[in-house]
């Protein structure tokens, strides 16, 4: 005599794969999801780390304008360069300052290209101009050439004396945007010199 219930059905059943396939999504998509949200924070906190460092980059570089200036006891003053170009005022103006040009008389502050310290005026009338990456020495700066890549990153620099010939308060900011469709970050740093 034969079983009737031996006669199973071998495999699984459309709505069986449909289930097991669901839960395997559901466990996937999960840590997808995590993984994707981690390195667009990790996106977001490398350019974030870069920004403050080109902000406090373009202070220092203020800091070693005042400090040659007082050392070699410069007749023009200790922001004497900054003056020149039209940087220090109180009716906000806005400069540009390239960080990769060591000698900072040379050529003449404000002259335009070649120059580190530019009054954004001459630049088009604005200081939108990117900040670009070499990656030959990794130094970022307004170079070009085929070593020199754009970057996201936007820097102006505006310096107030309060004080004449005491104290000055230079203001950094930088903008950047992450990704194409990512709102615009930006981040303002403030720091007060002293001519001594």
């Amino acid at each position: 005599m034969k079983n009737k219930f031996l006669l199973k059905n071998k495999g699984f059943t459309l709505v069986e794969t449909l289930v097991a396939i669901s839960i395997l999504s559901l466990a996937i998509t999960g840590p997808m999801v995590i993984a994707q949200k981690g390195i667009g924070s990790a996106i977001y906190s490398r350019d974030e780390v870069t920004a403050f460092y080109l902000a406090q980059d373009a202070v220092e570089y203020v800091r070693n304008v005042r400090d040659t200036n007082r050392i070699g006891g410069y007749s023009g003053g200790w922001l004497s360069q900054f003056q020149i170009a039209g940087c220090v005022d109180t009716s906000g103006q806005k400069c540009q300052i390239d960080t990769t040009v060591i000698n900072f008389n040379n050529p003449s502050p404000g002259s335009g290209t070649g120059s580190a310290i530019n009054n954004c005026a001459i630049l088009n009338g604005s200081c939108a101009n990117p900040i670009y990456f070499n990656s030959s020495n990794n130094l970022y700066g307004y170079g070009s050439g085929s070593s020199w890549t754009q970057t996201q990153f936007t820097r102006t620099v505006d310096i107030k004396e309060i004080v004449p010939g005491v104290e000055a308060v230079v203001t950094v900011t930088i903008s950047w945007q992450t990704a194409i469709f990512a709102p615009k970050e930006s981040f303002t740093i403030a720091e007060h010199i002293f001519a001594f």
